[in-house]
């Protein structure tokens, strides 16, 4: 096995998949996506996932999820 397939096979993937729910359905309810933002936030700190999957992610969500994972 050459040093390339050894690093490989020992490399770890973290995969995270989040339904996001659509951000304005649970408007001034303690699920609205204003607050469930940054304990979306601080999951993706604490698991450092590879890959993100996302259900019902739309487009302001998306948006909030990438702009936090750059900063």
């Amino acid at each position: 096995m050459n040093v390339i397939a050894r690093r490989m096979s020992t490399a770890i993937v973290r995969v995270c998949t989040f339904n996001l729910r659509f951000g304005y359905a649970d408007r001034g309810t303690p699920n609205e996506w204003i607050k469930r933002r940054p304990i979306l936030k601080k999951c993706l700190e604490n698991m450092q996932p590879t890959i993100i999957g996302t259900q019902e992610g739309y487009p302001l969500q998306l948006n909030d999820v990438l702009g936090d994972l750059n900063k």
